[in-house]
């Protein structure tokens, strides 16, 4: 559709290729890794609204557990949160470019920050209580298949797959239950198709699965995500002529 639009080589495409070449393409690469935190972000704020946490009681935020697109005033808490957050990971990534965790590694299948996304859901556990379990084993799941896609890599993903599974249905939480149950199948595939369009298959479609399941019950997050998505698209089109590897965090 951007190629409809503007076409290479017209006015307007020398035009928007002048602005996004601009960029500075380490920040934008920085960026691009956010991804996976944002839905994190927004899981903890869909918890919040859904589920009892006693630190977040004094919110007087109504429980809401219908597993429908849900708008309230206090979404802008999400949206503030998502920004305050990338603002930080930014700074931080660029003060300490050398700290392992904040290192923008995109290659051979290795990424430091999904490790430190699964470190914070972890950590995350003590305020949000044992509802982020599921999020961190699915956290989890996605450093290790970015890490390595070994059978032994993907064997463990699949275990802690059907343990988030299985644990998401016990507490009654339908959005990582959902997500687990169509991604378990994409996995278990993927161990006897060895090949590197698989892999990618598997590596981009739990954070898709996540997205589009997180925003069923967090609407403002959906347009968070596309608008997401669509500055991708247009930045690869418009400062090298291809197409974006869309949601595909260890390539250049």
């Amino acid at each position: 559709m951007i190629k409809k639009f503007f076409p290479i080589n017209s006015k307007q495409f020398t035009l928007f290729e002048k602005v996004f070449k601009s960029f500075d393409k380490h920040a934008i690469d920085r960026l691009e890794l956010l991804f996976p935190m944002w839905c994190m972000m927004a899981f903890q704020h869909y918890l919040i609204k859904s589920f009892d946490i006693a630190v977040f009681r004094g919110m007087n935020i109504d429980i809401n557990k219908s597993y429908v697109f849900s708008l309230i005033v206090e979404d802008w808490i999400g949206v503030a949160s998502i920004i305050f957050h990338t603002f930080l990971i930014l700074w931080l990534m660029k003060r300490f470019d050398s700290f392992g965790l904040f290192r923008t590694v995109k290659t051979d299948f290795q990424n430091n920050f999904l490790l430190f996304l699964s470190l914070y859901a972890l950590i995350d556990i003590l305020i949000f209580g044992k509802m982020m379990i599921g999020y961190f084993l699915i956290s989890t799941v996605l450093y290790i298949i970015y890490r390595s896609d070994s059978f032994k890599s993907k064997f463990t993903s699949m275990i802690l797959t059907v343990i988030a599974l299985i644990f998401s249905i016990n507490m009654d939480e339908p959005v990582l239950a959902t997500s687990a149950a169509i991604y378990l199948p994409i996995l278990a595939i993927s161990i006897f198709i060895k090949t590197q369009e698989m892999t990618s298959f598997v590596q981009k479609y739990l954070l898709l699965i996540l997205f589009i399941f997180i925003s069923t019950k967090e609407f403002w997050f959906g347009f968070i995500g596309l608008a997401y998505l669509l500055f991708f698209n247009m930045y690869y089109y418009f400062s090298s002529k291809s197409n974006y590897n869309w949601l595909k965090l260890d390539v250049y």
